[in-house]
């Protein structure tokens, strides 16, 4: 990537309203297939995010599909979570994450295995979230098995997770001050379509001004048929996805039209709302339908496209 290209981290830390999109990575992926995925989702997002293993599913490392997009020139978002490895394996794709240029990480304790997950498998928790975060940090500023310096262009970018929620007046967010103690520069929320919701506990933040510590990502999805949108709700842990929008899908005569069009408006909510960087639109295995949506929402780099 050049260095007159823009980052994820330039479009979220800007006045833009950032957008990043998810590939749908499966056991026999090619680089031929991820890169007609990621050149799809290329023109209309600031970088393409990469899972981990959603679902306990094995696929190509994300920081290795991150390096090979890199040298696509596609800025990207690798993801890794402590559920599958130890510390060791996790401290190896850290570094592997820098010296390949990856600089954008979401890192998270990642999801509990399925229960009928086959073959049975073991989630190793070595680390906390926070723990991750913390050797993340220490990488990223040179402390620990590094030399990386305040100027150095792959100085990681360092991201976590977090569960939106209606909050009370009592609530004080403790969790997401020690995320950013710990190195957190950018949160990305669950998958929330639930608008309410979300400007509810927005507002907590803002006033906290925790969005002065880091920025916010909302997370969504484009929804083609209400099978699919429950399936979402039933399979992401604290998944947001109210019933209302469940009934105008089934009520639609296009379904995935309608999905599409519930992600546009969704999109445009979402660039009103204070504390809100950026959205991240998670895959349902057509990026078709997330690429018609940004365009349709005209938000972040479909405006210019």
């Amino acid at each position: 990537m050049s260095a007159q290209e823009k980052t994820l981290q330039d479009a979220l830390r800007s006045n833009e309203f950032a957008v990043t999109a998810e590939l749908a990575l499966g056991p026999v992926d090619s680089l031929d297939d991820i890169a007609s995925q990621a050149m799809a989702l290329r023109a209309s997002t600031d970088a393409v995010q990469i899972p981990d293993h959603f679902n306990a599913r094995p696929h190509i490392p994300s920081v290795a599909v991150g390096a090979y997009l890199k040298s696509l020139g596609i800025d990207a978002v690798a993801r890794v979570n402590c559920r599958d490895r130890n510390r060791i394996a996790v401290q190896s794709e850290l570094l592997a994450a820098r010296a390949l240029g990856v600089r954008n990480l979401l890192l998270a304790r990642g999801s509990d295995l399925p229960a009928d997950h086959r073959p049975t498998a073991t989630g190793v928790y070595d680390l906390t979230a926070i723990d991750l975060l913390r050797t993340a940090a220490a990488i990223r500023d040179g402390e620990a098995l590094s030399t990386a310096s305040p100027d150095d262009e792959n100085k990681l970018f360092l991201g976590t997770v977090a569960t939106a929620f209606k909050p009370n007046k009592r609530w004080e967010p403790e969790k997401l001050l020690a995320k950013a103690d710990a190195g957190a520069q950018f949160i990305q929320l669950q998958l929330c379509m639930d608008i309410d919701i979300l400007q509810s506990y927005m507002a907590r933040l803002v006033e906290a001004k925790l969005t002065w510590r880091f920025q916010v990502l909302a997370n969504i999805a484009v929804l083609p048929s209400v099978e699919m949108a429950r399936d979402l709700r039933g399979n992401n842990v604290g998944a947001l996805i109210p019933s209302s929008l469940l009934a105008r899908l089934e009520q639609a005569r296009d379904p995935e039209a309608e999905g599409v069009a519930i992600t546009a408006e969704f999109l445009q909510l979402l660039k009103d709302t204070p504390g809100i960087a950026g959205a991240n639109l998670q895959t349902t295995g057509n990026v078709d339908l997330i690429v018609a949506a940004i365009r349709e929402s005209g938000v972040g780099r479909s405006v210019a496209s």
